[in-house]
């Protein structure tokens, strides 16, 4: 075996599809030359259906499918010990290779005796060439150059672009430092003697790390000129964002501590580490002007409206304001219109009028009955208020609408849609929903299905595609952007399916429960329930989470000042769980069960609705909890557990 090509992938169906077919027309060639080459792909528990694509369209292709996300090294190196090529390629899934470019390669690497490792110019997909096809060694001032960006301002120089080796030709083959893991052609024998990628590094700084390794081992690395390929820059890793760039600062701190000692490491890590903390500062700052550029833009305009009816009120009453005072208090009186709209929700996904509606009328009647405690420069009239009332949810409805028409938000959403069940039950649920009128039809073709029987990951029959178990439902929604998910009643349990609406609570969801037996898990609607129910899980939303956080403090508070009372009732322990609370470690009323495991977005808690309850009766009052919570049935557990003298016993996670 001459070649073996190596392609680890994650979630990137449609990029590796392109790749593989190019990897086949390239064995071809390399095949008709007299060659021998070999393909795998390690897939690291991809939720996208690459695996049933690999194994449909490319059967000769050795498929590695980890039921786990090893990352790049530990996925490279499972290949690399089952490989059996002189040479070895690791390639990117996002690229794509030429008809000729494995013969030329294999033909440039046997010429030379000492070569270690090959890379290849690499272009974008707009065709403009990528400066990381040749690198250095991240030296300290190499490291400092490029994380700083200072680079730029001599593309061509031997020492600021040392990092890129912006002083060698890209149109020339000659001797580089480091190669670039989207394409690693290496000498297999050169790997069994200085090792294979060190597995310290999830992604990112192992292709430098085994670069800088092969050099140290007498070998050198090689810039081919003589072929290119195609590279779809950051494809198989953009889906993480600001994640992957803080993996990609630490893989070079790990690079820094492992081959610079002395002043060098220090200096690296602390450009490193200043790195870090300022695109940290800059992804935060991203998020803060985010979260506050809606309320802002709606507090000026109310303002603004509130200042002009005020000085057209003065004018026709023929009353003089003083301004100095007017401008900070109908921006203060602005202000608690929009809070009390934010605490009833009205700045919650999907927006509810309704909140606003509620805000908007809390705010009037505060306002109203702290107007007589006001000072007298701060009274100016009881009809700004009555003004205020209908003209700030005026501002907020057409802020709305403004974004709904040019921030892409207009028009239904088209449902696309996730089902969550086992093999036994998804074609019932099928044919029942052909039988409702309450579903819209889907957008595409395929059903997409989570299964809670891991036997069924990776099938497809019948037109369902299986995108794993319940444990990647957080990425099969990030990469396919569902926005409805239907459960199986019958074969999902009840703490299954809190935990999926735990886990994916913060997003703009529409839960349903098709029901396709008599019901016997009993959950929303009991047996006067439809067959398919709609599930709003009340616990989960912005407003319920503030409620039940107020319920948790102000017991614990009162709990801390009466203290002395718990001694002599022999219930202490509730002074610590009451420390705990206070702190935020846990909740005092929890809703998982024991039997399910931690549920997402949740603590540990104190005590449970359902305890002492059978499983049956358990699952039905949890679910009850979870859909239609209210904070007073956190006050009546926590009531009934203090004069019943319960014992605090921690439950491990909620």
């Amino acid at each position: 075996m001459d070649v073996s090509v190596i392609i680890v992938n994650y979630n990137v169906e449609h990029f590796l599809s392109q790749c593989l077919l190019s990897v086949r027309a390239g064995k071809d060639v390399l095949e008709e030359a007299g060659y021998a080459a070999e393909v795998f792909v390690v897939d690291n528990n991809s939720v996208d259906g690459s695996c049933g694509m690999v194994r449909r369209q490319f059967p000769e292709v050795h498929l590695l499918d980890s039921k786990e996300n090893l990352g790049f090294s530990k996925g490279n190196n499972l290949a690399i010990r089952q490989s059996r090529g002189r040479w070895v390629l690791l390639l990117n899934p996002d690229t794509i290779i030429q008809e000729d470019t494995l013969l030329k390669c294999l033909e440039y690497a046997d010429a030379h005796s000492r070569l270690g490792g090959l890379g290849v110019p690499m272009v974008d997909g707009a065709g403009r060439y990528l400066p990381e096809s040749k690198r250095g060694i991240p030296t300290p001032s190499a490291a400092f150059w490029k994380i700083s960006g200072l680079y730029r301002l001599a593309p061509r120089s031997a020492r600021l672009n040392r990092y890129y080796m912006g002083n060698l030709s890209k149109d020339e083959s000659q001797p580089i430092e480091v190669l670039s893991g989207a394409y690693m052609w290496m000498r297999k024998s050169a790997l069994d003697e200085v090792g294979l990628l060190d597995e310290q590094y999830f992604m990112y700084g192992e292709d430098i790390d085994l670069s800088w390794r092969l050099m140290k081992g007498g070998y050198v690395n090689h810039y081919y000129a003589g072929t290119s390929i195609v590279h779809y820059k950051g494809e198989s890793t953009k889906k993480g964002s600001l994640n992957y760039v803080l993996v990609f600062y630490r893989a070079m701190q790990i690079f820094a501590r492992t081959h610079f000692r002395g002043r060098g490491g220090r200096a690296m890590h602390r450009v490193i580490q200043l790195a870090i903390y300022l695109r940290a500062s800059l992804a935060i700052a991203s998020r803060v002007s985010k979260a506050v550029a809606l309320p802002a833009a709606e507090w000026l305009l109310s303002w603004s409206g509130l200042l002009f009816f005020l000085q057209q009120y003065g004018m026709w009453k023929n009353i003089r304001y003083e301004w100095d005072m007017a401008l900070p208090a109908t921006g203060m009186y602005a202000l608690v219109w929009l809070v009390a709209v934010k605490l009833q929700g009205g700045y919650d996904k999907p927006w509810r009028w309704n909140a606003v509606a509620k805000g908007t009328l809390i705010g009037t009647v505060l306002l109203l009955a702290t107007y007589g405690l006001l000072p007298e420069p701060l009274r100016f009239s009881r009809a700004i208020f009555l003004f205020g009332a209908a003209f700030v949810p005026v501002v907020i409805a057409l802020v709305r609408a403004v974004l709904a028409r040019f921030g892409g938000d207009a028009g239904e959403i088209t449902p696309k849609r996730l089902y969550i069940a086992g093999r036994n039950d998804l074609m019932p649920m099928q044919e029942l929903i052909r039988t409702q009128d309450v579903l819209e039809p889907v957008a595409f073709g395929s059903i997409y299905a989570l299964s809670i029987q891991p036997e069924s990951i990776d099938v497809l029959d019948d037109g369902v595609r299986w995108l794993g178990g319940m444990d990647s439902l957080s990425d099969a929604i990030r990469i396919h952007q569902f926005n409805e998910i239907i459960m199986s009643g019958r074969e999902v349990p009840a703490g299954q399916m809190i935990r999926a609406m735990g886990l994916v609570s913060d997003k703009n969801i529409r839960f349903r429960i098709a029901w396709t037996d008599d019901g016997q898990i009993v959950g929303a609607g009991g047996p006067e329930r439809g067959a398919i129910t709609e599930w709003s899980s009340a616990i989960f939303k912005p407003r319920a989470r503030r409620a039940k956080r107020a319920v948790d403090a102000v017991v614990a508070i009162l709990v801390l000042l009466v203290f002395p009372l718990f001694i002599l009732r022999k219930q202490s322990d509730w002074v610590g769980a009451a420390v705990e609370v206070l702190m935020g470690g846990c909740t005092w009323v929890g809703y998982s069960e024991a039997s399910n495991g931690a549920a997402a977005n949740s603590r540990s808690f104190v005590f449970q609705r359902a305890e002492g309850m059978g499983d049956r009766a358990r699952q039905r009052t949890l679910l009850t909890y979870v859909r239609d919570y209210r904070w007073t049935i956190d006050v009546q557990v926590i009531w009934e557990a203090l004069i019943s003298y319960r014992a605090i016993h921690r439950h491990g996670s909620n």
